[in-house]
């Protein structure tokens, strides 16, 4: 891919408690066209932000303040409690080990990046969740992606 892929009618959420991080995950989307953005500093507000806008992608951070990311993926995954349990979700891990990985694909993100990541890394993610969405199945009440197919892409 070169350059940023172009996502100008798409909304979302950035849920990360650094502003820094927030204004940099901002300008890496707004670079693709992303324009209508909103950010959260916690867990609890990223679910308000959910509710409110009912965006196209959420990004957020696994270590959230009042909820944490697992919770919040849990409450967005489940359809009796949420606004959007198909929207995808990009999950970003400053300390990505292949246990809370696992857990959180298990939970149903589409994606996981390490931190610190560049904007080719979070493009080429979002160009998957997009462009290539997987379907979605039901497990123990969750939605969750499908696993990938074998393609040569894996699943972060």
């Amino acid at each position: 891919m070169i350059g940023a892929p172009s996502f100008p009618d798409l909304s979302a959420v950035i849920a990360d408690e650094s502003l820094y991080v927030r204004r940099i995950v901002r300008d890496m989307l707004q670079r693709t066209g992303i324009r209508r953005i909103q950010e959260a500093i916690d867990g609890a507000e990223a679910l308000g932000c959910m509710v409110e806008a009912r965006p196209d992608l959420v990004i957020l951070d696994w270590d959230l303040a009042i909820l944490s990311g697992e919770e919040v993926i849990r409450l967005i995954r489940n359809a009796r409690t949420s606004p959007a349990p198909t929207v995808p979700l990009v999950l970003m891990m400053a300390r990505p080990q292949k246990n809370s990985v696992e857990r959180a694909v298990r939970l149903g993100v589409n994606e996981v990046i390490a931190k610190p990541f560049s904007p080719k890394t979070l493009w080429s993610r979002l160009d998957e969740v997009i462009n290539r969405p997987r379907p979605y199945e039901t497990v123990k009440s969750m939605l969750r992606p499908a696993p990938r197919r074998a393609t040569g892409a894996t699943a972060f």
